[in-house]
């Protein structure tokens, strides 16, 4: 006698045995790589979120901007790219500024207020792709706290104007280890001339 009717059943159940067990054991492998990421994304969080240095100040709460004006006369002024940047907090692609392949001596400054930020004799390969400097002139800069896309970084802005710069990592050269990682089209460069200080 062939029983068809127990047949189905029986491949059934194993299937979805194997269906169970293997539900399961990926359900434990996507919970493990979470809790790998959420380590590295804690690792990174403390690695990039306690930035120190000579020049590095933390923007106080309810600091106001000493040059100080609304967004509409910011757009006007500075034209939707440089606005997506140092208003908008923007990020332009890495390797898309002529900035950063600049060697020429002088200083960069602020786009949106022409502030003194960075000495070209601070700028460095920092092979991200954006202008990088070891250091900044100091009082030229102010950090804040950045949480945006699901990190924590170091956030630099323009002490005059508060326009988004970049961030600034610990994983720069010699003397400061700091990297001021920063938007091109957040910068103006003024060659430095025989007349120049």
């Amino acid at each position: 006698v062939i029983r068809t009717s127990t047949m189905p059943r029986s491949l059934a159940t194993a299937a979805a045995r194997v269906f169970r067990t293997t539900m399961a054991r990926s359900r434990l492998g996507i919970m493990r790589a979470n809790v790998m990421a959420g380590k590295r994304l804690q690792f990174a969080n403390r690695l990039f979120s306690t930035v120190t240095g000579d020049n590095i100040r933390e923007l106080r709460p309810g600091e106001t901007a000493p040059i100080d004006k609304t967004d509409e006369e910011w757009f006007d002024e500075l034209g939707e790219e440089t606005f997506t940047i140092l208003r908008a907090h923007g990020t332009e692609p890495p390797g898309s500024h002529e900035y950063n392949f600049n060697k020429k001596d002088g200083v960069y400054h602020c786009a949106g207020c022409n502030t003194p930020l960075f000495k070209s004799s601070d700028k460095y390969n920092s092979g991200t792709g954006w202008p990088s400097f070891f250091d900044s002139i100091p009082g030229a800069v102010v950090t804040k706290t950045d949480k945006s896309h699901f990190m924590v970084r170091t956030e630099i802005l323009c002490a005059s104007c508060h326009g988004h710069l970049g961030h600034v990592f610990p994983d720069g050269p010699k003397p400061t280890h700091l990297r001021h990682c920063c938007n091109g089209a957040a910068l103006t460069f003024v060659p430095r001339t025989n007349s120049s200080n």
